[in-house]
């Protein structure tokens, strides 16, 4: 995946360079600047796509950009698939659990590998081109006549029929033109040789056999070849040349025909633009400006595609427990647990699979101290010789990936076997993690939202700094003893997960109140609602229902044969278990008045509906 990824970020981003200074500044007459931008555009885009860089994406943008690459992304390189794996495990006491089947190695050719071969083999006959037009290249000049000068060597060829340079060789057929021609030649085709601009035209050729495929990078060449001409043209009328001979000697070179594009060449190149160049008044010192905007462009796209510096974390590097536990856990072929007594041996002999087990029992885990308390994530807090942590609906795909890396670094292994987002990307529907820890025992958790909802906060510690491994895992709110989930994670799952809850069970509350108006609504008149502040503040001692000092509510039924009947979430039960109900329970209260239609008046029984959370 790593090799097809770069060779689409690198030329990903060498079409926003070329396309960027093709925009902004191919008209700028500042050409010594303009080579150098280009060459730094080029060394960012090759360069880059291997940097990790700060992820400046805003934070839903870059999960679900995450989450989608985790779908769509292939494996280039695959692994060896192996029907039925060996496993060695070896843990920290050097004790050893090992299964032995019988297996064969292979790959699997994929679409993905035929993609990079095919990229390869163009760029090796491209190559090969190359060198072919370079041998060529050195015995024309091998083999012609050589004239000495201070800045560059005259190689003259009667079968030359335009005028180029190659490095400190100028080549040319002295009999096709006259003095003066030749003279603005011998200036142009040394100011080639003086900058070293035959560096260039290689250059630009090994960038259009590495990126054969993309248009961007024959763009990128012409917009050299281009720059380096512009440059050679004002540096000959910078030395006194009179402007418009130069451009009729020009426009006369430029009728004969044929060049290299490994050369630097006198006419025929992009001989319109040379002219418009040669007429147009230098650029302001207001368009230097634009060189920052052309650079800010480039690093703005790279660092939005390029590795984001976070995502490091899941690269780390494998331990051998780690390796094997992974591929042992997760297809559930061979589970451990811990075992506490004295050293313990268990075979198991499958006839059917040929695998043979051996556990051992592991000696007492003794991490390495551990010297750094601050947490790297709000979804962790160290506190004594634990590592509190939390999971809840908002946990992002990146807070996952911080807290897998933590958890390695005290030895403990996390695996993500299920986490599914809902379709807007706003919460946890679905998730199953196992922590495996140091000493071999495994702890998980797994939830599922009701009906695509959001899941429940989970939360736990791992032992760290102990002589015992240990990790516990429980749900929201954290109720159990063994637990103590520090308070302010406590409020991180409860901020986070009550608003995401409260929509869902807020449609569960008004379904209930529906269906109870609609089986119990013919019994009287009305279904009118009262909300827990109503309940309140209409509560007094004589009323038919009041709230004690204590949150509890009562009935107060009236006097005579006047009965109240009570349903919670309606379901009828007695007046008493309304007593052990909580003010704060209350969803909210409904009443309907009895009425006897036949004797056309109230019939003497009122029904009291709670709806409780």
């Amino acid at each position: 995946m790593e090799t097809l990824r770069y060779v689409v970020l690198a030329n990903g981003l060498l079409a926003v360079v070329s396309i960027a200074y093709y925009v902004l500044l191919r008209r700028e007459t500042y050409f010594r600047t303009n080579r150098l931008a280009l060459w730094i555009g080029v060394a960012g885009a090759l360069l880059l796509p291997l940097l990790e860089l700060p992820d400046w994406r805003p934070q839903p943008i870059r999960t679900a950009m995450q989450r989608t690459a985790q779908v769509i992304v292939p494996k280039v390189l695959p692994a060896p698939q192996r029907s039925s794996p060996d496993i060695t495990i070896t843990f920290p006491n050097k004790k050893t659990y090992q299964a032995f089947q019988k297996q064969q190695n292979r790959y699997v050719w994929s679409w993905q590998l035929s993609i990079i071969a095919l990229y390869a083999v163009g760029v090796l006959l491209l190559l090969v081109r190359f060198g072919i037009q370079l041998v060529s290249l050195q015995r024309l000049i091998w083999g012609s006549e050589h004239e000495s000068y201070n800045d560059f060597t005259l190689v003259v060829n009667q079968g030359v029929t335009s005028p180029f340079s190659f490095f400190k060789w100028v080549v040319v057929n002295p009999a096709k033109h006259t003095p003066n021609e030749l003279e603005h030649i011998l200036r142009h085709e040394r100011v080639h040789v003086r900058e070293l601009h035959s560096l260039d035209m290689l250059g630009a050729e090994l960038i259009c056999i590495l990126s054969w495929f993309n248009p961007a990078a024959y763009l990128f060449r012409y917009l050299l070849h281009q720059t380096l001409e512009f440059r050679a043209d004002h540096a000959v009328l910078a030395e006194g040349v009179d402007a418009k001979v130069y451009q009729y000697n020009l426009l006369k070179v430029s009728l004969s025909s044929g060049h290299s594009r490994l050369t630097n060449y006198f006419g025929r190149s992009q001989l319109k633009s040379r002219i418009a160049m040669l007429n147009q008044q230098e650029s302001s010192k207001v368009s230097w400006l634009k060189y920052p905007v052309f650079f800010i462009a480039a690093l703005t796209v790279a660092s939005a595609f390029a590795r984001p510096q976070h995502l490091k974390l899941l690269r780390f590097v494998p331990k051998p427990i780690a390796e094997t536990l992974e591929a042992v856990v997760e297809p559930a072929k061979v589970s451990f647990q811990p075992i506490h007594k004295d050293e313990q041996l268990v075979k198991d002999k499958s006839s059917k699979s040929g695998l043979v087990q051996e556990q051992r029992s592991p000696q007492l885990y003794v991490p390495q101290p551990d010297t750094v308390r601050a947490s790297p994530s709000r979804y962790m807090q160290y506190e004594g010789d634990r590592l509190y942590w939390i999971i809840t609906p908002k946990t992002s795909f990146d807070d996952l990936a911080i807290m897998k890396q933590e958890f390695e670094r005290h030895g403990y292994k996390m695996l993500v076997q299920t986490l599914k987002y809902d379709p807007r990307n706003v919460y946890i529907s679905d998730i199953k993690i196992t922590i495996i820890r140091p000493t071999a025992g495994v702890s998980d958790f797994e939830e599922t939202g009701v009906d695509g909802g959001p899941i429940r906060s989970h939360g736990g510690y791992n032992g760290i700094n102990t002589l015992k491994a240990v990790a516990a895992v429980g749900s929201y709110p954290f109720k159990s003893d063994f637990l103590h989930i520090p308070p302010g994670l406590v409020q991180i799952a409860r901020n986070e997960e009550l608003p995401l809850i409260r929509p869902v069970e807020d449609q569960k509350m008004e379904a209930l109140l529906t269906e109870g108006q609609r089986k119990y609504g013919h019994l009287g008149m009305g279904f009118r609602k009262f909300s827990q502040k109503e309940i309140i503040k209409q509560s007094t001692p004589t009323s038919s229902l009041s709230v004690t000092s204590d949150g509890s509510l009562v009935i107060n039924e009236g006097p005579g044969p006047w009965v109240i009947k009570a349903f919670i979430n309606n379901v009828p039960v007695t007046i008493d278990e309304v007593r052990k109900l909580k003010i704060s329970q209350l969803y909210t209260f409904a009443v309907i008045l009895g009425y006897d239609s036949a004797l056309q008046k109230r019939s003497g029984v009122d029904y009291f509906l709670f709806y409780v959370n």
